[in-house]
């Protein structure tokens, strides 16, 4: 069984800032931020009332893309999900070794 890890707010804004970059859907969006559509509904309202995302009517459709502000974003979002990503793994490691060193001390 895989453990599901929580992802912070700004995990989350990075996904779906993400797939907006590709001219997304609502559904689209969604499943590649991996949110219900009642929260998708919250951070698409506040990202395109504050100016990262646009949406644009297309036939019976509506496709979300990024402003330059929300390229921007993305970016810098891109970098902090990378390092706290490197971070988590340096954590794991570390507890890894603190956890053969207590093994090696009780034998």
């Amino acid at each position: 069984m895989s453990k599901r890890v929580k992802r912070t707010s700004l995990e989350v804004l990075y996904s779906i800032l993400r797939a907006c970059n590709e001219n997304s859907s609502k559904t689209r969006v969604m499943y590649s931020a991996g949110i219900n559509l009642i929260e998708l509904a919250k951070y698409l309202e506040a990202l395109e009332k504050e100016g990262y995302i646009k949406s644009v009517q297309q036939g019976k459709s509506t496709l979300y893309s990024l402003t330059d502000k929300g390229k921007d974003a993305m970016l810098r979002l891109e970098k902090y999900v990378k390092a706290l990503k490197e971070y988590e793994e340096a954590k794991r490691n570390v507890l890894d070794l603190v956890g053969l060193l207590k093994n090696k001390t009780r034998t």
